[in-house]
């Protein structure tokens, strides 16, 4: 064990690492680790440019990050960068630091990175929530610690996110909204902000460079994030605190332009910058103009490696303007809209963003397409023009995947689904850091858990604790609830293979000999409200659509307009204007509706006679079932070992895994009530179990829920809307008055005869067994034959479709020999840049299915992935 141990790390003099920073802070924290005493081992830190240390040193020699360890008499970390000798040595700490085996940290390996990039993003939201811990050094210090502890490369620093130009009509708090006059003094501009004492933009500035020095001392890049370039907002409901003087139309640009190369010679630690280019970034489109006279002087800056832009509306006029700067372009798509969903990337998107058929150029080249839904819930309003024509980059990788792309691309996880309930599955780290590098991307970053504390103006003084039990409270260092979420992001994407060991460690020091139990409980709960993201989107908008503490829609809805308390601030009234009508519950898309099938269109195939392939209503309930009730009785059994029932990290973990699970007994049996009323309501009545008496079911839930969520205060606030904040607690009226109107509407429609199905009977089998002989790859322009072996089918069908968001999928028939289905896809789908997708649509006597479909732990791919390269 670890005091039985004690390691000593030394440097050659010769090597090339012997002078770097984060090598030599590695090594201090090694030996911070250490209690003493115990077997001594000696090990050097040499580069792989030593060649004579042969096979070993050749494995990792250029391969960034990698490292190995050579064990023996002269033990060795052999890396070709300081990132490879931090991470080894950090194995090391964390071992020591966990009580764990560290001979077995010591072991003779080699380890290297599946993906490029593992980020966190941390925002600045909320002046009163976030100056504390922005302003407070030791933060920083613990803080940044923990990421490089688990191997995350890259953090952004990032200010602006908090508000939406051309939207927020009420902007209460703009603190660093517009970041520049908040940390520099610009010679040549009197740009300044109302009411910022000189002293305070130094200390800004001060304190920016060292989180960037602090940043960069962990062999972890330091990024800037500058999400608005509005200088006026545009109403006179603005926050008159910090008000932006001295600036106007005609010096905006020239202005943003000399004061962004300003902030990158100031602090020259930051080696990337994102931006946000659409119109809710502060500039209406087109913006390219705008973005071509911000970015002309960057080839002046030489520390400055890579632009980031968000790549919603983003066109080929912004891919064009920085091409012709000779600067690296990151395209950095969100990853499940503005949320986090399962690890697989959609199979499709909503039919609300998908785009008009292909156009093509003078030389016959596909032109960027678009359709016109863009977010913005009011749709007279101007300045979205490239947005409208391409939202079907809204909320996934859009048509960026082409292999003759000029950019790189990262995916960003948005914080909707949850934000202060704990994420901990490593099955879908896993899943996670196999589908990072999807398309080629080059990885990953994730919004910080609790991102938005506090946004559009909600945030107060203390308000960034969430946890109305004081013995629960974290204040500032909330990040420490979300250690072990860290831990499954950074080392799962760093190598999804890595070995067990790496998260039970910890798990084994926090809880004993509960830890197996506690980790499948947090296992089984995390998959939950992924899932409810996937299969119910009444919004992709993480300002409306919150599943963590979810704004129920309706079974029925009253079909008069909603009225807006909000309309005057620029908000939504609900989710409405992001949904198709009729805007009920059973009419609420998926956000991968190729492959999950809504309340009505499921029983309306029913009523019809006929069966659907797509997962339905009743399958997810299912799910939703299974993994509560997997996630309580794992809780129950950690509960009966846990050393310490009072333990606060025990607490936390206990109340979150029984939320999560309540919301899905909740979600799953109201997926049940639904389905009942649509097929009582069309004639069809079911019997045993009725829609009320689901409903009450999912009452039950609710109440249950929120009862043990009263570890937490009653009002979280991520924005000022009702659906924004507040408590579970909050949601129950409304969902009560629903399951009252379901119980008058089926009060005046018949009962239900003998004849009546029960929803088990519209349960339908598994799939039956299926293989797939597809090629992995194929040359561009070449056919793909594609043999299903299937037995109990009757007829199988291929759905097709590039890697390209904006076009549909195309069915294809398959002729038949025996148990085997064949089909060719011709040239004209493999004639192009894009990747192909394939789905397999079984057809059996009644019922029909999508193959490969999901496993248990929701980590897979439910589609195969065909190669296309180039000739």
């Amino acid at each position: 064990m670890s005091d039985q141990v004690s390691v000593s790390v030394t440097v050659d003099q010769t090597s090339s690492l012997y002078a770097s920073d984060a090598v030599r802070w590695a090594i201090a924290q090694v030996e911070r680790a250490q209690s003493g005493g115990g077997k001594s081992i000696a090990l050097r830190v040499t580069s792989t440019d030593d060649m004579a240390l042969g096979e070993t040193a050749a494995r990792v020699h250029g391969v960034s990050e990698a490292f190995a360890v050579i064990t023996g008499p002269d033990g060795r970390v052999i890396a070709g960068d300081e990132r490879g000798v931090v991470y080894a040595l950090l194995e090391i700490e964390d071992t020591l630091r966990t009580g764990g085996d560290v001979m077995h940290a010591l072991r003779e390996r080699v380890e290297e990175p599946t993906n490029a990039v593992r980020g966190i993003m941390r925002l600045f939201t909320s002046e009163p929530e976030d100056s504390p811990w922005f302003r407070k050094r030791e933060f920083w210090v613990e803080y940044l610690d923990e990421l490089a502890r688990h191997r995350i490369n890259r953090f952004t620093f990032t200010a602006g996110a908090g508000y939406d130009y051309l939207i927020d009509r009420q902007v209460d708090d703009t603190y660093f909204c517009f970041f520049y006059p908040y940390v520099l003094k610009l010679p040549g501009y009197d740009v300044s902000v109302d009411g910022l004492p000189a002293a305070e933009r130094e200390e800004n500035m001060d304190l920016l460079k060292f989180i960037a020095r602090e940043t960069v001392r962990r062999g972890i890049s330091f990024r800037l994030g500058l999400w608005n370039h509005a200088y006026d907002y545009g109403t006179d409901r603005a926050d008159e605190r910090h008000r932006i003087l001295g600036l106007g139309s005609e010096t905006h640009a020239i202005y943003c332009r000399d004061a962004l190369v300003e902030l990158l010679r100031q602090v020259p630690e930051i080696s990337g910058i994102t931006f946000r280019v659409h119109f809710e970034g502060g500039v209406p489109e087109p913006t390219h103009e705008f973005w071509a006279t911000v970015l002309e002087r960057l080839s002046e800056v030489d520390t400055l490696h890579e632009l980031d832009f968000h790549a919603k509306g983003v066109d080929e006029n912004l891919i064009a303007t920085v091409d012709a700067l000779g600067k690296k372009l990151v395209l950095s798509p969100k990853y499940w809209a503005e949320h986090m969903g399962p690890p697989y990337h959609q199979a499709s998107i909503r039919t609300r963003e998908a785009a008009p058929p292909a156009l093509v150029d003078d030389q016959g080249r596909p032109r960027f397409v678009g359709s016109p839904n863009t977010g913005h819930h009011d749709p007279t309003v101007t300045g979205t023009s490239v947005t409208s024509r391409r939202s079907f980059t809204r909320y996934g990788y859009g048509d960026f995947l082409r292999s003759d792309r000029t950019y790189d691309l990262i995916y960003r996880v948005w914080p909707g689904t949850q934000r202060v309930l704990m994420w901990g599955d490593p099955a879908m780290a896993a899943g996670i850091g196999r589908e990072a590098s999807f398309g080629g991307a080059l990885g990953v970053e994730w919004f910080e858990p609790m991102s938005f504390k506090g946004k559009k103006g909600s945030g107060s003084t203390g308000g960034r604790e969430v946890y109305e039990d004081a013995d629960l409270a974290l204040g500032i260092d909330d990040w420490r609830k979300f250690s072990y979420t860290y831990r499954l992001w950074g080392r799962l994407t760093y190598d999804p293979m890595t070995e067990p060991d790496v998260w039970k460690r910890a798990l084994r020091q926090d809880f004993g000999d509960a830890a197996d139990e506690a980790e499948q409980a947090l296992a089984s709960a995390t998959r939950i409200l992924p899932y409810l993201l996937l299969t119910h989107a009444p919004s992709v908008a993480n300002n409306v659509y919150w599943p963590e503490m979810i704004t129920p829609v309706p079974i029925i809805r009253d079909a008069a307009p909603t009225a807006n308390p909000y309309a005057e601030s620029g908000w939504p009234a609900n989710s409405d204007f992001d949904m198709n009508p009729p805007h009920h519950f059973g009419n609420v898309s998926s956000l991968d509706p190729q492959l999950f099938a809504t309340v009505d269109e499921f029983v309306s195939a029913i009523t019809l006679g006929g069966a659907i392939a797509k997962v339905t209503p009743l399958d997810s309930a299912d799910r939703f079932e299974r993994l509560a009730r997997a996630a309580l009785a794992h809780l129950a059994a950690a509960s009966q070992l846990i050393p310490d029932e009072d333990d606060p990290t025990w607490r936390r973990w206990k109340a979150d895994v029984r939320i999560m699970a309540g919301i899905g007994l909740f979600t799953a049996s109201k997926l049940r009530a639904a389905t009942a009323f649509a097929l009582s309501s069309r004639g069809t009545p079911v019997a045993g179990f009725d829609a009320v008496e689901h409903y009450d079911s999912a009452i039950r839930a609710w109440k249950d829920l929120s009862d043990v969520a009263s570890v937490y205060r009653s009002d979280l606030t991520f924005g000022q809307t009702d659906y924004s904040r507040g408590h579970w607690r909050d949601r129950l009226p409304a969902i009560i008055a629903d399951r009252d109107a379901v119980s008058s509407a089926l009060s005046h429609s018949t009962g239900a005869s003998g004849l009546s199905p029960t929803l088990a009977d519209l349960t339908r089998s598994p799939a039956p067994p299926a293989t797939i002989d597809a090629p992995e790859q194929v040359k561009r322009g070449d056919e793909i034959a594609v043999v299903v072996t299937a037995r109990g089918t009757n007829a199988v069908n291929l759905w097709v479709r590039r890697t390209d968001q904006s076009q549909p999928w195309l069915s294809l028939p398959t002729t038949r020999e025996g148990h085997c289905f064949s089909a060719t896809i011709d040239n004209s789908m493999t004639d192009t840049p894009f990747d192909l997708q394939i789905i397999v649509e079984l057809v059996g006597e009644t019922d029909r299915w999508l193959v490969p479909g999901f496993d248990d732990e929701l980590s897979g791919r439910p589609y195969i992935v065909v190669s296309v390269r180039p000739r």
